[in-house]
């Protein structure tokens, strides 16, 4: 660090490393401010405490316990990075930077929404319930430790942030204990806490409990002196108004029992509140406006079109197939039986008793083949009506000499696409 003390303005640096750019705030136990990272050129928080109130030496001996915080990753948790011991008996916290007011200037304005308080309840309960399933407590949750980012980051992220988590644990060593110090805000501490008992998770859902119920009246549920609000808790529940919307009392109340075992878990708060913050919708606009007529659907499955090309492209195969065998047996009826090459001896004719037979024969044959290309006719037609325009050009038929040659043609004109 280029120079001594805990108050330094802009342009110290700390560990040869954090230049300070911007005082945030300053408390009784630390100050904090902005500050680059000129290793890893981001801009983080340094939180440095008072030589007076921490003592470089407890950070030392509790090394684990920074690496274990060190180690949470929440996104409602304002993220520690390092925590550092100078030789010259200074100690920080280098934090993530959130760039918002904390919740003590929002409060200064005023009480806020119920929705929006549920909701950024919800958010520091989930932080919360995080933490202590790592067996943190955080035992300083008050308005102060809440940042609430500005609204570009509450479009990609949560509402609020919960700081310093595990800091009070983290100075509360040998050195505080000693001197019988309780660490934490005196308007916010749970009755276990003012007594100095053992704490659980159940204190920091009770100083929530405080923190939310402020939000909602824009006071504090214990004013007053430290002494006199430690005090007020142990014999008294805080004041719940008779506006309060509904749902939020009976939360409240069990948030901050006197009991810790009669308490919600963080969990359990975050899940309620997001219950209370939920916006029911008008029942008019449920309601169909006109009222719909039943579509009848079809008493049979609807064909897919692939489906019925397949089965008409089977259709045409097996009616291919049957005119070929008919035609194939049409020939083969009509065939005539093979002719003698050459004239009985003594003839140079055939006997005129055979020509009407061989008449006959020929008016069959001429038959078959009239009556096969007519049933292939027919079976072009139907392929042509139920399938699609071929992409070839149409079969062209052998030539076919004489008369049954021109109705053939003319036949083939009628069918003819």
């Amino acid at each position: 660090m280029t120079s001594q003390g805990t108050d330094n303005e802009v342009g110290t640096v700390f560990a040869d490393r954090y230049r300070v750019v911007a005082v945030i705030g300053r408390g009784g136990m630390a100050s904090v401010y902005r500050a680059e990272d000129q290793v890893l050129g981001r801009t983080v928080a340094l939180k440095v405490f008072r030589t007076t109130l921490a003592d470089a030496d407890d950070i030392k001996r509790q090394t684990d316990e920074i690496r274990m915080l060190a180690t949470l990753n929440h996104p409602s948790l304002v993220t520690l990075f390092d925590a550092v011991a100078s030789d010259d008996a200074s100690a920080f916290l280098v934090m993530e930077f959130v760039d918002g007011p904390d919740l003590r200037h929002v409060l200064d304005a005023g009480e806020m929404d119920a929705a929006t308080a549920a909701l950024l309840g919800a958010d520091v309960a989930d932080a919360l319930q995080y933490v202590h399933e790592q067996g943190v407590v955080h035992r300083d949750v008050k308005p102060a430790n809440i940042l609430v980012p500005n609204e570009r980051q509450q479009s990609t992220g949560p509402r609020a942030k919960l700081a310093d988590f595990g800091i009070a644990r983290l100075v509360d060593g040998a050195h505080h204990t000693a001197t019988g110090s309780v660490i934490g805000t005196a308007n916010y501490l749970s009755p276990e806490q003012a007594l100095g008992k053992p704490l659980t998770a159940a204190s920091d859902v009770y100083s929530l409990g405080l923190v939310i119920l402020e939000c909602l009246t824009g006071r504090r549920a214990f004013p007053g002196s430290a002494l006199e609000s430690a005090a007020a808790r142990v014999t008294r529940d805080p004041e719940l108004p008779d506006t309060l919307p509904d749902g939020w009392e009976n939360l409240l109340t069990a948030m901050t029992h006197r009991e810790p075992e009669a308490r919600p878990s963080a969990g359990e708060v975050a899940f309620m509140l997001r219950q209370l913050a939920a916006v029911p919708v008008a029942t008019e606009v449920l309601e169909p406006t006109r009222e719909l007529q039943a579509v009848p659907m079809p008493a049979h499955p609807v064909t897919a079109p692939t489906e019925m090309m397949d089965a008409a492209n089977t259709a045409g195969a097996s009616a291919v197939g049957t005119a070929a065998a008919g035609i194939a047996a049409a020939a083969g009826t009509a065939t005539a039986p093979a002719l003698p090459t050459q004239p009985p001896a003594g003839s140079a004719t055939a006997p005129t008793s055979a020509r009407p037979q061989q008449n006959r024969r020929r008016r069959a044959l001429v038959a078959g083949g009239i009556g096969a290309l007519l049933v292939a006719a027919v079976i072009a037609i139907l392929i042509w009506v139920n399938a699609p325009p071929p992409a070839t050009p149409p079969v062209q038929y052998p030539a076919v000499e004489g008369d049954l040659g021109t109705h053939l043609e003319q036949l083939q004109k009628t069918v003819e696409p």
